[in-house]
């Protein structure tokens, strides 16, 4: 569907459906935490990723710059439905980075980073696609290089807070990147099917 002006929206932040997120930080994310390994978590990463780069393959960058509506996704907040592929690579170098950093921060015992909300982690409406889809290609390469040197344990009580689902320690957020992926792969499909 086209959009010629931009459609209502919750505001960023506004999160879940509250059913979805109690399911998310009490049910999902648990299980995640006690019965998936740093290895399948990287390896997951790494292959969202690839999925998400063979998405884009063939793609004009007049075709990932265009903007389309889609239906709310689980795990998708309502400000995020009216992105572009390009915007949402975006997203993912800017949350990935900022994960990164997290866990590199957080492995070596630093837990003063400073706090960002949602709307922290919106893209721009003006990208450089090719510049985003380069960035994101190097993002992948630098998260699985980087985390699989940590030691996880050595300071496993430094936590950092997610806007949604509150403190994480450094494994925890590793094991958050993959399902993030995942969500923002389901919405470029999404896009692509509306193009």
């Amino acid at each position: 569907m086209t959009i010629t002006q931009e459609p209502k929206l919750a505001k960023p932040g506004a999160g879940l459906p509250i059913v979805e997120w109690l399911v998310a930080k009490y049910i999902i994310f648990p299980n995640r935490f006690r019965s998936t390994t740093i290895k399948q978590a990287i390896e997951q990463f790494e292959d969202e990723s690839k999925k998400i780069i063979e998405l884009l393959s063939g793609l004009s960058d007049e075709q990932l710059a265009q903007r389309r509506l889609i239906p709310r996704l689980q795990g998708l907040e309502d400000s995020s439905r009216y992105w572009s592929i390009a915007m949402t690579i975006q997203h993912l170098n800017i949350v990935g980075e900022g994960m990164l950093g997290i866990i590199v921060s957080l492995s070596r015992g630093k837990n003063d980073l400073p706090l960002r909300g949602i709307a922290d982690v919106k893209p721009s409406s003006d990208v450089d696609a090719q510049g985003e889809i380069a960035n994101f290609k190097k993002l992948t390469e630098n998260f699985g290089r980087l985390v699989c040197k940590i030691d996880f344990e050595k300071h496993s009580d430094q936590k950092h807070p997610h806007p949604w689902f509150g403190p994480l320690n450094a494994r925890q957020w590793t094991l958050f990147a993959a399902p993030h992926q995942a969500i923002h792969r389901k919405q470029i499909e999404q896009i692509i099917e509306r193009l």
